[in-house]
């Protein structure tokens, strides 16, 4: 029985040596953030990496200063989704073209890493920021003084969401509630409502009642 030997060419050799390269380098990566939507899905790797797959086109990626933390969508005028908007754990906030990954805005917080991003005013660069310090920022491409910082809270900044004029700010079970101009502050602990449950040892013995 004799051997065989395969040849390739001088070009196949070199994409086969570039595709381990490449899957090599994938396979170091791990996703810390990614957001689905009927458009495409984004995805951020702990280097850096962001990469857009659309569901009808080629994917596009690009690198990112700082570790992204928070991902945020904007739906063009047209209807599809058209911009990316990055909240990085270096206090950074930039705004991506979608599908070319192109920057186009970008905010220096130097507050904490970005937890949250909301966005204030349709078809305008303008967000509010919540950081890991409790600072929530308004940032704005349009105005002469790009990041203003509004108010701060106790603890860092799980969510937060616009209704009206009143800014809704999480933080763990705590729900903030404050007006832009700052005339009225409510807090409430959320936990307070549910039932707390007394804990057992395990060598206990639990006693269940008979069904009826």
């Amino acid at each position: 029985m004799s051997d065989s030997l395969s040849v390739y060419p001088r070009g196949v050799r070199k994409t086969n040596q570039y595709l381990q390269r490449f899957m090599e380098g994938m396979n170091q990566r791990t996703i810390v953030r990614s957001l689905t939507t009927k458009d495409g899905t984004l995805v951020a790797m702990n280097d850096g990496t962001l990469a857009w797959k659309p569901l009808n086109g080629r994917p596009t990626r690009t690198l990112v200063e700082g570790l992204p933390t928070v991902l945020m969508a904007l739906r063009g005028p047209m209807g599809p989704i058209d911009a990316a908007v990055i909240g990085t754990a270096d206090g950074e906030v930039a705004v991506f073209t979608l599908p070319r990954l192109e920057t186009v805005a970008k905010f220096t917080l130097n507050s904490g890493s970005v937890r949250a991003i909301t966005l204030v005013e349709e078809g305008a660069f303008h967000f509010l920021v919540g950081t890991q310090h409790g600072a929530v920022w308004s940032v704005c491409d349009e105005r002469a003084e790009r990041c203003q910082l509004v108010f701060s809270i106790d603890g860092p900044v799980s969510s937060l969401h616009l209704e009206e004029e009143r800014v809704h700010v999480r933080s763990g079970w705590i729900h903030h509630v404050r007006s832009w101009d700052g005339s009225s502050h409510d807090v409430k602990n959320t936990a307070a409502g549910y039932p707390v449950r007394r804990r057992r040892r395990l060598g206990e013995t639990y006693h269940l009642p008979y069904p009826a």
